[in-house]
């Protein structure tokens, strides 16, 4: 069955006899229950800093990514679908918000806008997890069969081809890092409240007579007004201590610092590129190895959700033959040293020519035809 045009959407004409399956224990309505009944949403989550430079990491770095389509050796224009597949946002827009559902719920969906004369997506635009509600049906076994798709703001039950969805290569964070999202929230409040509480700079320990409330209180008053005026108090009977509080104790760094390396770990993130380290404490990251941080950022944090996107457009957006693929290379060309060595071993191994290089550093081309590589430096 075919989907059919309506006011420049698509919507299913009937359920096809052949639709896909989910298990059980994964599906999307136990993923959404399991994130209702853990205790953490997604806003509370981002609101501990670690959590937060994370997300804003993998998402930053992968939006910067361009995708592109090819066969083979053959770039091939992967049109609407790759540069802006929705009419109403830019493309920046869209990867951030599917990655982001990846990395939290474990699941992202694209609504089916306009398809190509060939039947293949067209434009598609992201729709928010939350939004989606699978529609199945039980077979008495592991598996459900997945009949469609109801979304917010949208009358009916969609078929499954009406959606894009995009299935993660983990179990959603919200998930798998409950405990330790809900410890960093108790600490986050815990060094709020410290950082709000009056404590007492030193104690004034009576050795002497018994003094009543009141006496006691314009004794305190006397002896700070004394140490104000002179720098000094004379004491009789009492004994002064100082209270040695370090600012780390009250803003329980130590803890928190933890807390930010577990969360660098729940992200793949490396702990170094959010000030955290295996020992609990920050950690530089120099320009030494710079070249290698960006790479293990891309092939630990990166590099999974990328897959998910890239082999999902595959399947379900181009002709067979044909694939989708981000280009990495851009960003780790990023470094202007590495640039430059990149450029220099790929002219010398005869792989590019002279312009080729010099597009790839974003020099102007010298009469060659000018960005040669799609990647911006």
């Amino acid at each position: 069955m075919r989907l059919r045009r309506r006011d420049g959407l698509v919507e299913a004409a009937a359920p096809r006899p052949r639709v896909p399956v989910f298990r059980s224990g994964t599906s999307l309505e136990i993923a959404e229950l399991a994130w209702q009944t853990e205790g953490v949403s997604r806003e509370a989550a981002l609101t501990i800093p670690s959590v937060a430079a994370c997300r804003n990491l993998i998402v930053g770095t992968i939006v910067q990514l361009d995708a592109f389509c090819y066969r083979g050796e053959e770039r091939l224009d992967g049109g609407y679908l790759l540069t802006k597949p929705d009419p109403s946002t830019s493309w920046t827009a869209t990867i951030a918000g599917t990655v982001d559902d990846l990395l939290f719920h474990g699941y992202a969906f694209w609504r089916v806008l306009e398809l190509d004369p060939e039947g293949f997506p067209r434009r598609a635009r992201w729709t928010p997890f939350r939004d989606v509600t699978p529609v199945t049906r039980s077979t008495g076994g592991s598996y459900a069969v997945l009949e469609g798709y109801r979304v917010a703001g949208v009358e009916g039950v969609l078929a499954p081809e009406a959606l894009i969805r995009f299935d993660g290569q983990a179990p959603a964070v919200l998930e798998t890092g409950a405990r330790i999202l809900a410890g960093g929230l108790e600490l986050e409040e815990a060094a709020r409240r410290l950082s709000a509480v009056e404590l007492p700079a030193g104690v004034l320990k009576n050795e002497g007579s018994e003094l009543n409330e009141e006496e006691a209180q314009a004794y305190v008053e006397k002896f700070s007004e004394n140490r104000r005026l002179y720098g000094i108090a004379f004491l009789q009977g009492v004994d002064y201590s100082r209270e040695n509080l370090s600012p780390a104790d009250l803003q329980l760094l130590e803890a928190r610092h933890n807390i930010a390396t577990e969360v660098a770990r729940l992200f793949n993130v490396p702990v170094a590129m959010i000030g955290a380290s295996p020992s609990g404490h920050s950690s530089a990251m120099l320009y030494a190895n710079l070249t290698q941080m960006l790479s293990m950022l891309v092939s630990t944090s990166c590099a999974p959700h990328l897959n998910v996107i890239e082999t999902t457009l595959t399947d379900v957006a181009t002709p067979r033959g044909q694939a989708v693929a981000f280009d990495v290379q851009q960003f780790l060309r990023a470094d202007p040293q590495a640039a430059a060595d990149y450029a220099i071993a790929l002219l010398g191994a005869g792989i590019v020519t002279v312009q080729e290089a010099r597009a790839m550093l974003g020099i102007p081309s010298s009469g060659g035809p000018p960005d040669l590589t799609p990647g911006r430096v």
